[in-house]
């Protein structure tokens, strides 16, 4: 490896390192060194833990916060040089690298609040936590003795939500012992009672160690590292169970916030994906898909509407599980969502869209054109009926908020999704009367297309896989829509269409299997619903009672 040398001033007085360039760099940090003042040894600084076989240093922490990244130079690595020397020349070394981890299978998640607390002040506390039942994760909610001032003495608190604790399954609380440890450590203890001796070195306090006698939990806050001691689960090999010790290395996070960091630092650092709101009409396993796809992506509120129960000819491509059977599919959906993100609004609604004007009274309808007037509202319909989608689309045109129609036909062999952009694009009705007008130019999807519905056909292993790619492609037109409508939008790059067709054969409208095509389809501008025309799409009463709820909402 190429390598270079030099001397770095340090509070103790210049100091002479070495560095080399490993291939892998930037990926990888330069190997450092400390060599004698005449470049010929490498000075041995195993005796505080800090060194790697070949003796080089290691000065970057394996985390985001204190690794190593592609961007930083050389200059970095010696500044960590620097800083951990001079650590050395104090004697205060961050010896929690030391600790060997017994095991990864348990999650310790601290908050941030409370670590940053931990690090702060204060010599030992107590702390609560809550515990999943099959001990495999544990969430600390509270510590106190981290004050400086011993006027202040109120515990520190990081809460959870209900539904994050209920999702989560955190429902055993559980009372441990923190203390800080600020001292070169020799040795770890694997043992319970010589974790007691141990601590006498630094906390000779009665009162601490009783209680750590009386609890099972203890996190060592050792030279502003941490670690997490819990007893061993009792094992018939096992002398002395009670006494043996587990180390874990806590994630200090705010754990809610991090299923979607990925997603917000990539997508919508300003949360609007947390504030949109996307109805789905029809969540059988094409719209159930199309929900949890959202869901994953950040999206915090739905209104989910059907009428229909899980069959058992569902579960083989429904996001519903056997588990389930005979539950509505908005709860089954509504559960897949929570799943996913506890803290999402959803609002279940076990009902069909009605042209009956008796139905426009009905909570179905009300809730869909709370949404087609909302800002940052979609609406998405997957029931691939005329009946719903002709209802869904005035409902889009009229509030001038964006819809998504998707379906799957045949055999799941096509798919078509296309969305109506009220004022910009052609509205559904412009689809079909393009359909009906050029029925060689534009594929229709109609009842004669469709044939006997998938799910009565035999022998179609790999159905569900067809429905999640239209899914995918549905939530993915539903996404980038949410970001037209979002401050800042998305990093999404604009659709090349709005209306999309996709086969898994082939032969039809694409020219083979697994390939997708866009339909310029124009606007009609006589279209009853969206252009000039004077032509009502729906029957006089039923636009009346319409119209009528519409005023009410606003």
């Amino acid at each position: 490896m190429p390598f270079v040398e030099g001397m770095v001033d340090t509070a103790g007085g210049p100091r002479r390192y070495r560095l080399a360039w490993p291939p892998e760099f930037p990926l990888r940090p330069p190997v450092t060194w400390e060599v004698s003042s005449d470049g010929t040894k490498v000075i041995d600084h195993r005796d505080h833990g800090y060194t790697f076989q070949d003796l080089s240093l290691c000065l970057f922490a394996h985390d985001p916060q204190r690794g190593w990244r592609p961007e930083f130079t050389a200059g970095e690595a010696l500044d960590r040089l620097v800083s951990y020397l001079e650590q050395e020349a104090r004697g205060a070394f961050p010896r929690v690298e030391d600790i060997p981890l017994t095991t990864q299978a348990i999650r310790v998640s601290v908050p941030l609040s409370i670590s940053a607390a931990l690090r702060q002040g204060g010599s030992w506390g107590m702390l609560m936590a809550l515990v999943r039942e099959d001990g495999r994760l544990l969430r600390v909610m509270s510590v106190d003795g981290t004050s400086r001032s011993p006027i202040i003495t109120g515990p520190l608190e990081a809460g959870l939500g209900e539904s994050w604790i209920a999702a989560l399954g955190l429902n055993h609380p559980r009372d441990g012992l923190w203390c800080r440890i600020d001292m070169a450590v020799k040795q770890v203890p694997s043992l319970r009672q010589d974790l007691d001796s141990w601590l006498r070195q630094r906390l000779p306090n009665e009162q601490a160690r009783r209680l750590f006698m009386e609890q099972g939990l203890l996190l060592l806050v050792l030279n502003d590292g941490l670690r997490f001691v819990l007893r061993r689960p009792r094992t018939s090999s096992d002398t002395r169970p009670e006494e043996r010790l587990l180390y874990v290395k806590p994630f200090e996070e705010n754990l809610e916030e991090r299923i979607f960091r990925r997603v917000e630092e990539r997508l919508d650092g300003g949360g609007g994906l947390q504030r949109a709101q996307v109805a789905i009409v029809g969540v059988g396993s094409l719209g159930g898909s199309v929900a949890v796809a959202l869901a994953k992506a950040g999206v915090g509120r739905f209104v989910l509407l059907d009428p229909e129960v899980l069959d058992p000819e569902n579960v083989a491509r429904h996001v519903g599980g056997v588990d389930e059977l005979c539950l509505p599919k908005v709860e089954v959906v509504s559960r897949a969502i929570h799943r996913i993100n506890p803290a999402a609004e959803v609002v279940p609604v076990q009902a069909a869209l009605s042209l009956d004007p008796v139905g426009w009274g009905r909570d179905t309808t009300q809730h869909l054109i709370e949404v087609t007037h909302n800002p940052l509202g979609v609406v998405a319909c997957a029931t691939a009926t005329t009946e719903a989608e002709s209802v869904v689309n005035h409902l889009c045109v009229t509030g001038e908020c964006p819809g998504i129609f998707a379906a799957v036909l045949g055999r799941a062999e096509h798919g078509r999704v296309f969305r109506v952009l009220p004022r910009v694009t052609p509205c559904y009705q412009c689809v079909l009367n393009a359909q009906h007008a050029e029925p060689g130019r534009f594929p229709r999807f109609d009842r004669a297309d469709m044939g006997v519905p998938a799910y009565q056909q035999p022998g179609l292993p790999g159905l569900g896989m067809d429905v999640e790619q239209v899914a995918l492609l549905t939530a993915r037109m539903t996404l980038q829509t949410l970001g037209e409508r979002i401050a800042g939008g998305l990093d999404y790059p604009k659709a090349h269409g709005d209306h999309l067709i996709w086969s898994n054969h082939g032969g039809w409208a694409v020219d083979g299997p697994l390939q997708a095509r866009v339909e310029l389809i124009p606007r009609d501008r006589e279209c009853p619903v969206c252009g000039d025309g004077g032509e009502l799409p729906l029957a006089l009463e039923e636009e009346q009672e319409l119209a009528a709820l519409q005023v009410v909402r606003k």
